[in-house]
């Protein structure tokens, strides 16, 4: 009970995203359309007194004009008002579920890293409150909880006039009326809610595989490789679980209405019998009887049914529990590392230092970095090569707070990071990943997103896009920087994979510009051609001067450019110098450096590491005598 108590609240609680004047009128509303049955019993009740008072005398039938008016208007009134609050009803859950939805991301967003958001748990937690159909979602929820205690008002009320003729009769209808509702409230608590709760990941699929088969992203492949059909059956499959559950948790009332039609009949039955019984010994009168009778009517007409509310309380209640998971992951984070202890960095470009390292992705078995040890002096080029899966990347996440070390620590300055407030940190930065987001922006906010708000913006955004060389691709755009970058809007525009390669770098080159002083770039150009990112690496070093920069690529025209270059295997540093040292050590980025340039003479379309190399001589050399020791 106190659990339940708990819930009920949590759910009026909710109505605070009301604004108070509305607030106040919704409740008077439902208060009002809950109340009415009793009044109208009352009414009645007085028609009827009047009546028999003139039965039997010659007075005229007008002395009942005024009851009559007031019960034919307060019938008026109770079927408007019915019409009147379901928009009312409908604006207040829409009110609740705004608010919601502000709570729920901002409690995701609260974490510094993002490995929380790929856990199951937490994804079918954040779907619960947002993604769940009209009728299952907190806002209903709530609206549907005050709704429920008006009409238990309206219920007391109504018992409250029976309760004049006999207290006897008022607590039948009321105990038997609501112990009907009891039962099937336990059924659709355990049930329903429960099957909400299972079929969300379901709801998510289905989600994803209507945009699949509906959407442009998916389109290309879809009607390719022609499995359609294969993915319209996935789609039914997911959607038709929670419809299934919904059935099942439906149809399993039935084994219920035995029981309910008992009650029904007795709620009904009993006080029935018991007003008869006063009537023809003559304890109550014609319009007592009436009022009574009325009233009985009017207990079973308001809290009787059970509807659509009944259902969204109970599905509300594992989202309130949802909701205060999200919200929880906001309080650790304040609670994290408290503000005033958070050491400051200075001005400066900091050192930054990978101090033993380790890390494993959750629910991996295998650490991706194993005791990586590693410093960055600052203001210098460093290029990460190796082998897929090598821990390029994550070094990166780790660097940006994404995630945090197993064991280990990562230095800035000799500060821990994971004791920086890393929001400051963040602004430090100047990163693009390889996977970046294809904002439905204008380029120019697609551009500006590390401070959107400077006076200076408009005329950074140029500068950063004449770096990443999409300068003249901003230009070209029919509204040029106020273009949006997306065809779903009208006169947007979509862009090629390297014109949208070039749009990310001017995002980091803005970024390195209003405040940026580490430039992590993994695999910035992976869409363009050797020549083209010859000629942007240059461009973007020289625009990134002073600031460190870290690049992680495949082409080696690329990466024989940088001040020094890291060769990762295994998740440790296996090498470590400039591209001529290693080179010249005959190791692990020698022997990367030739299979691409062997790949590039066998397929001269291919990428040419040796492009402008001072050493192109050695490695055609070595080539040669590969193929003699070949033959």
């Amino acid at each position: 009970m106190r659990s339940l108590l708990r819930d009920r609240l949590a759910l009026l609680r909710l109505l605070r995203a009301v604004p108070i004047g509305p607030r106040i009128g919704v409740t008077v509303a439902m208060l009002v359309v809950s109340l009415l049955p009793a009044v109208i019993a009352l009414a009645v009740a007085w028609l009827v007194a009047g009546v028999v008072d003139l039965t039997g005398s010659s007075s005229n039938l007008s002395a009942t004009a005024v009851p009559l008016v007031v019960v034919g208007i307060l019938l008026a009134v109770d079927q408007v008002s019915q019409s009147l609050l379901v928009p009312i009803r409908d604006w207040t859950a829409s009110t609740v579920n705004g608010e919601v939805r502000h709570t729920v991301r901002r409690a995701v967003s609260a974490r510094a890293g993002v490995e929380h958001l790929e856990s199951q748990v937490v994804r079918d937690a954040a779907a619960l409150p947002i993604e769940n159909a009209y009728l299952f979602n907190l806002g209903a929820g709530a609206e549907g909880q005050l709704w429920l205690l008006t009409r238990f008002v309206g219920a007391l009320a109504a018992a409250l006039v029976v309760a004049k003729a006999s207290i006897p009769a008022a607590i039948a209808a009321f105990v038997f009326i609501a112990w009907q509702r009891s039962l099937l409230r336990r059924h659709y608590a355990t049930a329903i809610a429960s099957g909400m709760v299972d079929t969300t990941a379901d709801g998510r699929a289905a989600s994803y595989w209507s945009e699949i088969l509906g959407g442009r992203h998916g389109a290309k492949e879809v009607r390719l490789f022609g499995f359609a059909d294969w993915a319209l059956h996935r789609y039914h499959r997911h959607a038709r679980r929670p419809v299934d559950e919904l059935s099942r948790v439906l149809l399993g009332a039935n084994r219920l209405h035995l029981e309910v039609f008992a009650l029904n009949a007795l709620a009904a039955l009993v006080p029935f019998l018991v007003l008869a019984r006063l009537a023809v010994d003559g304890a109550i009168g014609p319009a007592e009887l009436t009022a009574a009778l009325g009233g009985v009517v009017a207990v079973a007409r308001v809290l009787g049914p059970m509807g659509w509310e009944a259902f969204s309380i109970e599905a509300s209640v594992p989202q309130l529990a949802a909701v205060a998971q999200l919200e929880r992951f906001h309080d650790d984070e304040r609670r994290r590392v408290p503000e005033s202890s958070r050491p400051a960095l200075g001005p400066d470009v900091p050192v930054i230092e990978f101090e033993a390292v380790t890390f494993t992705y959750p629910g991996a078995g295998t650490p991706v970095l194993s005791g990586l040890d590693l410093v960055l002096a600052p203001g210098r080029s460093v290029a990460i090569v190796g082998d897929n899966g090598a821990g390029k990347t994550t070094l990166l996440k780790l660097l940006a707070g994404f995630y945090q070390p197993d064991s280990g620590r990562i230095l800035v300055d000799g500060h821990d990071l994971a004791e920086l407030d890393l929001a400051e940190w963040r602004r430090r930065l100047a990163v693009i990943f390889q996977d970046f987001t294809h904002f439905e922006l204008s380029a120019a906010e697609n551009i500006s997103l590390a401070d959107p708000e400077r006076a200076d913006a408009r005329e950074l955004v140029h500068a950063a896009a004449r770096a990443a060389g999409a300068g003249d691709i901003v230009e070209s755009l029919p509204a040029g920087a106020d273009t949006v970058l997306s065809r779903a809007f009208t006169d947007g525009v979509d862009l090629s994979g390297g014109q949208w390669q070039r749009i990310a770098l001017a995002r980091a080159m803005y970024a390195a510009q209003t405040g940026g002083q580490v430039v992590i770039l993994d695999e910035p150009t992976a869409s363009l051609d050797v020549g083209a990112e010859v000629a942007l690496f240059d461009q973007l070093l020289n625009h990134a001067a002073g600031c460190t920069a870290i690049v992680v690529s495949h082409r080696f025209s690329t990466v024989r450019r940088a001040d020094r270059i890291v060769v990762l295997s295994d998740g440790v540093v296996v090498e470590d110098g400039t591209h001529d040292e290693l080179m010249a050590a005959g190791g692990r980025y020698e022997h990367l450096y030739v299979l691409q340039a062997r790949r590039f003479r066998d397929n001269p379309t291919a990428d040419d590491p040796t492009a402008d190399d001072p050493t192109a001589g050695q490695a055609g050399g070595r080539l040669r005598n590969d193929q003699e020791d070949a033959s």
